[in-house]
């Protein structure tokens, strides 16, 4: 009867067998077994017996260098780097002239990078020397002829020639690739749209694991592909400053994201993420946080430990009704909560004293509150798509705004302090139920475009005339049926009128 290595182990634990009938066995089943999963099993109970003799050696040199199975090549590697480094060197040169398997080669020049003897050295500078990628090889000859390799440790060497190796499979599996060296190590990376590098929609469905190996990476662009996931050892890119994961299938993030402490932009729009992890109070450097457009129902209170967060969009999710409190961003100066089926706008918004944008469009907001003029230096204020009726006077204290988008509401006037607005540039006010406009429309002196495509206007007040700086009139879908001669004068100067 054949037992697992597990249940052989067991029978150590019990006392029923000694050390040695154990490991006896299990280079029994590593020989003889057919099973991949118990021959692996079996060596990694082998390491944790801190099994050293010469016999061992034997068996997972034999292993390392000449399994026909990679994933025991890779475990034997493993063993050899954490057990035998001192006899490592002879083997892992072979090995690395005859391996093809990435995650092997991985493994070999890591265990190269912590010989710390000239044999080593000698070997990972020959490795260099015979690069032929012409970016590195730039990169590399401009280290060498600077006479700057003296200052490199052998792990630096093994680095740049991780970088290397990554690049090099990365372009064998998807063609041409975009990608940033700097002192020869990979600093950006770009696999966005692999689909029109091969055939196949959306090539890339499982996040390559291989690319944490890349430590000195700092932008990081997988857009558009068909992610569903991310792997935990995604944490080990600490350098990263940019990673852009929009328009995936992304469900779920792993609570490593929170050792990106670099992190300053996370992009990911356009997934299905259903909640964030609370590491993320960990992105100390955090500046832009892109969820526009997932299935988020709320949002960790942690998300208030992030102090530099400029940019928070959270537009096309499902927010309503959340226990959602973000009065601790003070940093924040665009944020975006449209297409939330939201009816107020929070009173924490009330906080952020910095916004320059702030985006409410697409919800069913019934009226503004009169601390709108809280926000000193907005310049942009969507409202579009709400149920509002009514503007609060305070409006008129938005002394910055250049853009005021409220289409598709319930309006037919506007508030006497409008009129202050002098540098607003930009007035969306279609689909409302304007019938007329207030004379004193033509204080707004910076106005550039005015848009008032289906309402019920049926005249026009003169003093548009004054509008200088008019150059988009939109007149559709109203019942004004001839342009009125004053804004003749302002049309032979370049203004577009759109009937």
């Amino acid at each position: 009867m054949e037992y697992s290595p597990e249940e052989l182990y067991q029978s150590f634990i019990n006392k029923k067998i000694d050390r040695s009938t154990l490991i006896d066995q299990l280079i029994s089943v590593i020989e003889n077994s057919i099973d991949i999963p118990q021959r692996i099993t079996s060596i990694h109970i082998l390491s944790d017996l801190n099994a050293k003799d010469k016999t061992i050696y034997k068996l997972i040199e034999n292993l390392a260098i000449s399994d026909s199975n990679k994933y025991v090549r890779f475990t034997a590697l493993k063993y050899m780097r954490d057990n035998f480094i001192e006899y490592a060197l002879e083997p892992m040169k072979w090995a690395f002239h005859h391996e093809k398997v990435l995650q092997c080669l991985i493994i070999i020049v890591k265990t190269l990078g912590k010989m710390t003897n000239q044999q080593s050295r000698d070997f990972l500078l020959s490795i260099l020397r015979n690069i032929n990628n012409v970016v590195f090889r730039e990169n590399i000859d401009g280290i060498f002829k600077n006479k700057l390799i003296h200052d490199y440790q052998n792990q630096e060497l093994a680095e740049i020639i991780l970088d290397y190796l990554i690049i090099k499979e990365l372009e064998i599996k998807y063609g041409h690739i975009d990608y940033t060296v700097k002192n020869a190590r990979i600093i950006g990376l770009d696999l966005s749209d692999i689909s029109t590098h091969v055939f196949g929609w959306n090539a890339i469905k499982k996040f390559p694991d291989y690319i944490s190996n890349l430590e000195s990476l700092r932008f990081l662009d997988l857009k558009f592909n068909r992610l569903i996931n991310l792997p935990t050892n995604i944490g080990k890119l600490t350098n990263l400053e940019t990673i852009d994961l929009s328009y995936n299938k992304i469900k779920s993030l792993p609570t490593s994201i929170g050792s990106l402490k670099m992190l300053k932009t996370l992009n990911l729009r356009y997934n299905q993420l259903k909640s964030i992890p609370s590491s993320i109070k960990s992105l100390h450097h955090l500046e832009k946080l892109d969820l526009r457009s997932n299935k988020l129902t709320d949002l960790p209170n942690s998300l208030n430990a992030l102090n530099n967060l400029e940019f928070l969009d959270l537009h096309g999710n499902v927010l309503k009704g959340a226990r959602l409190n973000l009065s601790s961003l003070k940093s924040l100066n665009f944020l975006e909560l449209g297409l939330n089926n939201l009816e107020n706008i929070p009173n924490w918004v009330k906080n952020f004293k910095n916004l320059i944008k702030l985006g409410l469009g697409g919800n069913k907001i019934k009226r503004l509150p009169k601390w709108i003029d809280t926000f000193h230096f907005l310049e942009e204020l969507y409202l579009y798509d709400n149920e509002i009726i009514k503007l609060p006077s305070s409006i008129g204290n938005l002394k910055k705004l250049i853009r005021l988008d409220i289409w598709n509401n319930q309006l037919s006037s506007l508030p006497d302090s409008f009129s202050l607005l002098s540098k607003l540039k930009v007035l969306n006010l279609s689909w409302n139920n304007f019938i007329k406009l207030p004379e004193w429309i033509g204080n707004l002196e910076s106005l550039e475009v005015l848009t008032l495509w289906g309402n019920k206007l049926e005249e026009l007040p003169e003093s548009l005339a004054q509008l200088k700086s008019l150059k988009k009139l939109d007149l559709n879908f109203n019942k004004i049926n001839i342009i009125p001669e004053f804004l003749r004068q302002l049309e032979k100067e370049g203004l577009i009128i759109y009937k």
